[in-house]
Parts: structure tokens; C-alpha cells; sequence
């Protein structure tokens, strides 16, 4: 796991130092740069690299250039397939120096072009520099575990890197995106391609870009092939047997490490089944668990404990103040860099600060929940709510799902002058492909799958434990596990009453009973802290920046407006409404961590790093 960054252009050397200096966090085992000639007078090929060293301590330096000196590769992740990989590239006649998962994508790609993307297996971010045909390749992982932004800060110029702010100075600082400030107002989180950046782009999962000197910036190309998902298994137990069978192939491939591999334990059933499966394949004595807890209601530190005594490994814990999230607030916005409204931005944020105390790698079990619709908006979906109109179903479903205003609701939040009709309805029906069949649960799952899993809960993760030099593996989102899950029934993931069926019977003899039915509601899991975080923006250290000085300084809400749609909440009609009441209490925190990134990014100039 790494930091990475390059461009081609007329850049002096010191802008890709300073560039991988701003992503110094990422990787602080090592730091490599590297220069080639351009085609035109003063234009350099730069392409850098931070070091978190995971594999092939020795051997894995970056940047990497092929034997014959002319492919070289800036690379970000894990490939857990490398080995096998290695082993049918060099029947095709690839040449190997080293033991790295590097230098496989880096002859996977003088091989066999873009054909080698399919056949990773991993989390990834690269940018290869082919000087055989003066082009700039880009690729992110199909899941989207890796983040890579890039931007073109003048013609015939580009510019890329594991993060926003290495590319911040290059084109001319700061300028709010009204389309992606449209969609945090209305999700509390940025679908991307755009990002709240103007002019800096985020590379879409499982897609590829290929960029030439003097040609014009290209639309990304998707490399996964189109594949029809086959036949479901004969019969549940069939499938629960197959479930259980890949999700330990899909541990015990990212246990590969040549460092330790510890695990996130939130108690919940999604991480105590990643643990069941780790203890197949490692001692579970040698094992570091990792547990915060607030001393809030619905704490998980029980749960944890819980799994940790039945796998019997090693667990550390720690009950961290509440005040923490008020201490740690600017730094967490700081580090996110595009705005995200998670209630559990704290509780990511200090597990990684835990962990990375022990190890330099965790695992996480983010993931379940989409691939087997855990998520209680999936209810929705499920008689007797399938049968409601779907343009409700979708309404609802949204609702449930982001806990933000409406387009209607924004519309009338919004100063007039700030107010763009056509660019906040195409943000509001950004996704009315995945709802387009009445009862469909596909398009809603690929919804949670490609959306807000990539853009609010993959990013979160990934910025947050890089900010401290800590690598999280998902293997959930393994390739294969992930395409299986499609095949699978509805029925066979969760019904009206009961979700992740054939997960839950899959580790039912791995877990306690207490664990494998343990329930997920809106009202705690991710949402325990929303209660305090409402507090602490409505009258705690938080309160200054919702108020209506504050609101009408930035111009683009009318305060009044907030402050009268907000108050709302203490209406009985609002107050004991399932999602109302919520979905005001989210608008508030998602405003304060709005006004952050403005402090952190709109205040500060960031044309020099």
C-alpha cells in the first residue's frame, strides 16, 4: 500500500517532490522519483512513489521500470494473485528481478497490454509510464478499494495522484464544482467522476485511461468484460457450502503479506466472519484484534469481546472519548479531502490509530452488506413494499439510504443565485437507471455496490486508515465472491424479516448464536453516533459552524431557510417520523463538515504545497 503521483508536462523536478511530500502519510517506509525526457522542448515524463512496505520488503522498490527500461509503473495496493500470475507470464516470456506483485502488472502490461487489468486480482491504483509509445496509463481496481485522481491543468499536460491535494496547485487552487456540491447536499457524499474540485477527476472502479501528449483527455474505458453471472447453485445449502468455500479462498488470499495482518472487530456479523475465516489459516494467538468504543449506547465493545474470547486472539481495545470527535473533527475533513457525512467517521478514524500502534495491515468486512443486502433500506424492495409504485419505492429507498434533503427540499435551501434548475435535476436523478424496474432488487444493490460503497465507504476507509500509515484489505470485494454473490436469488439474502441469510447460515457453526443473529437497525450500527454528533453541532463546540452568520457568509444557503427547515425537527410530525427526524439530524452534521472542507480548502491557499 502505497502513495503515487506522476504528470507530463512542463513541470520543474521539485513539483513531483513537493507532490509525494503532501501524500508522505501514505507511505513513510520509503520515497522514490524518477524523470524521463518528453517529446517537446522543457516537457518531462515525472512519475513518484511513497513506500508502505508490505511486500517484497527488499525488492519492491518504486518507481519500477522493465528490463529494458522503457515501461515504468507507479503503483498503489495489493495484488493477491501475483504469484500465479508470475508464474503464466513467464511461460509467455516474462523477465523477473523480483519477488514483488509490482513487477507482475508491470510485465503483465509488456505482455499483454490491457488484458492483464481483468486478470488482477486485488485492490489498485497505478499510472505506467510506456515509453515505447509515449502514453500515460491509468488504472483503478473494479471495486474501487484504491482512489486515483488526475487532471489536466493545462493542454497537453496531466497530472495524477493517490490524493486531491498533490494536484491542487496545478490547477490554480481551489473552485468549488456546483454538480458534485449538489450531489454532497443531496447524498453527503460525491459520486464522482467530478469531484468537489473543479478541473481534478477521479478515475471511475474498474476502469482505464489511456493518455497521449497532444491528444485531447479521453473518456475512461471500462476493462471488466461484460460476463453473464450464471446459474445459481442447485439449492440454498449448496450455496451456503459455495459461499463458505470462496469467502476462505478470498481471506486466505489477502492474508498474503510478508508483514503481520491484524483485523478491524466491530462484534458485527461482516468482520466476526472475516476473523472465523483468518483463524483457518493462522494462528489465532499470533492474531491483533482492534475495538473502539465511545461509552455511547449500543457501544460494540461487548459484541467484539465476544468473538475475540471465542477465536481466541489477541484483542486490543479502547474507550475513547466522545470529545475526541470535536478534537479530531478538522484533521478528519482535512484528511478526507472531498466531504463525506458518515456518522462513523470518528470510530474509522481511531481504529486505524489503534491498529497501526501493532500492524501495518487489517482487515476490514466492508462489503457484506452490499453483496448480500444487509442494509434495511433493502426492505423496501420485499413484499408487500415491492408492489408500491417505483418511482416511490425509489423515493423511499433514497431517503432511507442517505438521510439528506430532497431535490425539492434543497431547492428552496438554496440562495437563488447559487440555484442551478437543470444541474440540481441531473444531480437528483443521477441514479434512476438502478430503480427502472418496479421490485427490481438488482439496480439497488448495484446502486449500494458502485456508489455509495466506493464514494462514502471505501474512501472513508481508505483515507482515514492511510492517515496513518495503516493498509485495510476487504475481502469481501474479492473478484470472485463479489460476481458469485449476483447469482444468488433475492430470497437467499434476506427476506421481509430476516438479512444476509446465506451469510449468516454459512458461519453459523464458526460464530456464536448471539453474533450470527445479531440484528442491524437504522437506529444504531452506523447510526449510534448521530445523536451525539446532532448535539454537538446544535449547542456543543461544533455550533458556530451551522449558524446563520456562518451560513450567510458562505452565500450559497439562505439561512433562514436552514435555520426554519432545521428547527422543523422539533415538530411533533417531523420528530416521531422514521426518516424525517433523522434525515434533519444527518443535514446538520453534513452542513458542519460542509463548512470544514470549506475552511480547510476554501480558506487556504493551496498554490504551493
Amino acid at each position: 500500500m502505497c502513495g503515487i503521483a506522476g504528470y507530463y508536462g512542463r513541470f520543474e523536478r521539485e513539483r513531483l517532490t513537493r507532490m509525494t511530500q503532501a501524500i508522505a502519510h501514505r507511505g513513510p517506509d520509503g520515497d522514490g522519483h524518477d524523470w524521463r525526457p518528453g517529446l517537446g522542448d522543457g516537457e518531462t515524463v515525472g512519475i513518484g512513489h511513497r513506500r508502505l512496505a508490505i511486500i517484497d520488503l527488499a525488492g519492491g522498490i518504486q518507481p519500477m521500470w522493465s528490463d529494458d527500461d522503457k515501461v515504468g509503473i507507479t503503483f498503489n495496493g495489493e495484488i493477491y494473485n501475483y504469484r500465479e500470475l508470475k508464474a503464466e507470464l513467464i511461460a509467455e516470456g516474462g523477465r523477473f528481478r523480483t519477488n514483488s506483485d509490482t513487477e507482475v502488472i508491470l510485465e503483465g502490461w509488456r505482455l499483454r497490454g490491457e488484458r492483464i487489468f481483468e486478470a488482477l486480482s486485488g485492490m489498485f491504483a497505478f499510472g505506467i509510464w510506456d515509453g515505447r509509445t509515449n502514453e500515460w496509463i491509468l488504472c483503478r481496481d473494479r471495486a474501487g478499494i484504491k482512489p486515483l485522481y488526475y487532471a489536466q491543468p493545462m493542454p497537453g499536460a496531466l497530472a495524477f495522484a493517490s490524493e486531491v491535494k498533490p494536484l491542487l496547485p496545478l490547477v490554480g487552487g481551489v473552485r468549488p464544482n456546483r454538480q458534485a456540491m449538489y450531489e454532497f447536499l443531496l447524498y453527503s457524499w460525491t459520486p464522482g467522476p467530478q469531484t468537489l474540485f473543479d478541473g481534478v477527476s477521479i478515475l471511475p472502479p474498474g476502469t482505464w485511461l489511456r493518455w497521449r501528449p497532444g491528444r485531447a483527455m479521453p473518456a475512461p474505458m471500462l476493462y471488466v468484460s461484460a460476463q453473464d453471472a450464471g446459474a445459481a447453485p442447485a439449492s440454498f445449502a449448496d450455496a451456503a457450502a459455495e459461499l463458505r468455500s470462496l469467502f476462505d479462498a478470498a481471506v486466505k488470499s489477502h492474508l498474503v503479506a510478508d508483514v503481520p495482518v491484524g483485523i478491524n472487530l466491530s462484534g458485527g456479523l461482516d468482520s466476526s466472519a472475516v476473523l472465523a475465516s483468518m483463524i483457518r489459516e493462522v494462528n489465532p494467538a499470533s492474531i491483533d484484534a482492534f475495538t473502539i468504543g465511545f461509552g455511547l449506547a449500543d457501544d460494540e465493545l461487548p459484541f467484539a469481546r465476544t468473538v475475540a474470547e471465542h477465536a481466541g486472539v489477541r484483542h486490543h481495545t479502547v474507550l475513547a472519548s466522545p470529545s475526541r470527535i470535536e478534537e479530531d473533527f478538522s484533521r478528519i475533513v482535512r484528511t478526507l479531502e472531498e466531504p463525506i457525512a458518515h456518522p462513523v467517521l470518528q470510530t474509522t478514524f481511531e481504529v486505524a490509530r489503534l491498529a497501526r500502534s501493532h500492524v501495518k495491515v487489517t482487515m476490514i468486512g466492508e462489503g457484506a452488506d452490499e453483496l448480500f443486502l444487509g442494509y434495511p433500506q433493502f426492505k423496501l424492495l420485499t413484499p408487500p413494499f415491492s408492489f408500491a409504485p417505483r418511482r416511490l419505492q425509489q423515493q423511499v429507498f433514497m431517503a432511507v439510504a442517505c438521510l439528506m434533503p430532497t431535490a425539492g427540499q434543497l431547492s428552496g435551501l438554496l440562495n437563488p443565485d447559487m440555484l442551478d434548475r437543470d444541474a440540481l435535476e441531473a444531480a437528483s436523478h443521477r441514479f434512476d437507471r438502478n430503480f427502472a424496474d418496479p421490485g427490481g432488487v438488482d439496480g439497488a444493490a448495484a446502486f449500494e455496490f458502485d456508489y455509495p460503497m466506493v464514494s462514502n465507504q471505501l474512501m472513508r476507509i481508505d483515507k482515514l486508515t492511510m492517515a496513518h500509515s495503516l493498509e485495510a484489505r476487504v475481502p469481501f470485494l474479492d473478484n470472485r465472491l463479489a460476481a458469485w454473490s449476483k447469482r444468488l436469488p433475492t430470497a437467499w439474502k434476506r427476506s421481509s424479516s430476516a438479512t444476509k441469510i446465506i451469510l449468516r447460515t454459512a458461519v453459523a457453526d464458526r460464530l456464536p448464536a448471539s453474533i450470527v443473529h445479531r440484528p442491524k437497525t437504522g437506529r444504531r450500527g452506523t447510526q449510534a453516533l448521530l445523536p451525539y454528533l446532532n448535539d454537538l453541532v446544535m449547542r456543543g463546540p461544533l455550533s458556530g459552524h451551522v449558524d446563520a452568520r456562518t451560513i450567510a457568509g458562505r452565500g450559497l444557503l439562505r439561512p433562514d431557510k436552514v435555520e426554519a427547515y432545521l428547527a422543523a425537527a422539533s415538530n411533533p410530525v417531523v420528530k416521531w417520523h422514521p426518516i424525517e427526524s433523522r434525515r434533519r439530524a444527518k443535514f446538520r452534521y453534513a452542513l458542519a463538515v460542509l463548512e470544514q472542507w470549506s475552511r480547510e480548502f476554501l480558506d487556504t491557499r493551496f498554490t504551493e504545497l
